[in-house]
């Protein structure tokens, strides 16, 4: 726009300078001569003198509008910047929110005697089937995650173990996964047992608590927590709840069926436990 304008107006300036000085060299070839005559000279190149000043004032007005312009672009953009960094910082303000929250949930485990050392991690991947529990989260080695490493949810609440790892990434094996096992313990019976996936529990999104004799004192509603036999994983994180109980073929065992403490369904994110120690 501001191109057009000057465009427009040079031209009318043009024009009427080349009029003006036709009109002045008329006069001055007239200068000498009758008075009428010269009064024809002044009165010719009165009207374009009139016109340059009226061009040149218009130009000028012209070249004020568009600065106006360029200063109200120039404060809009600050305003909507301004805007910008407003809603950035309110939604930093609600993620770190949102990040206390989680910390002050997992500040539980410290007060019940488990020194552990977290790095959170982002669920980025499923299974396609409903036949393999298991996860991709977005660290790695290059994080300290390594196979074997347990996997807790906000809660603290067990979901799984890490199977193997990648520089940036790292494959979880859900509780509720063939694959799955390790040693439990009941928190009220103090009975040891196995924790372990299996296929046909794994629809209905449950595991066993396995390996009990007929006489433990395992009871429905009973909460299971892991055990760290040989210490290769922390002891006491909450893994579920004692959901009903079953004779096992042959009749000389029992299993407890658990419903997890984690919402498998739902994870997003997740914390492996990279190091752990106990307070005996």
């Amino acid at each position: 726009m501001k191109g057009f304008f000057q465009h427009t107006w040079v031209k009318l300036i043009a024009v009427a300078l080349s009029l003006s000085l036709i009109a002045a060299a008329a006069a001055l070839v007239l200068d000498g001569t009758s008075a009428p005559l010269r009064g024809l000279g002044e009165r010719v190149s009165r009207p374009f003198s009139r016109l340059f000043s009226a061009a040149a004032g218009k130009l000028s007005q012209g070249e004020d509008y568009l600065k106006g312009v360029a200063a109200l672009q120039a404060e809009n953009d600050a305003l909507e910047q301004a805007l910008a960094e407003a809603k950035q910082a309110a939604r930093t303000g609600e993620l770190a929110t949102a990040e206390n929250a989680r910390l002050r949930s997992l500040l539980g485990l410290k007060e019940a005697g488990q020194d552990l050392t977290l790095t959170a991690a982002w669920v980025v991947a499923r299974p396609g089937d409903n036949w393999q529990g298991e996860v991709t989260i977005d660290q790695g080695s290059e994080e300290g995650v390594r196979a074997g490493q347990c996997v807790v949810d906000e809660h603290g609440a067990l979901v799984g173990r890490v199977k193997e790892t990648g520089k940036t990434w790292a494959a979880v094996t859900l509780l509720w996964d063939g694959a799955f096992q390790m040693a439990g313990q009941g928190t009220q019976s103090g009975v040891l047992g196995t924790l372990e996936g299996k296929l046909d529990l794994l629809p209905q999104g449950s595991l066993a608590f396995s390996c009990l004799t007929q006489a433990d004192p395992v009871q429905v509603g009973e909460e299971i927590v892991t055990f760290a036999a040989q210490e290769s994983y922390p002891s006491g994180l909450v893994v579920g709840t004692v959901a009903s109980l079953t004779t096992d073929p042959g009749g000389l065992t029992r299993s407890a069926i658990l419903t997890p403490a984690a919402d498998l369904h739902k994870l997003s994110e997740v914390f492996v436990v990279t190091s752990f120690r106990e307070d005996r």
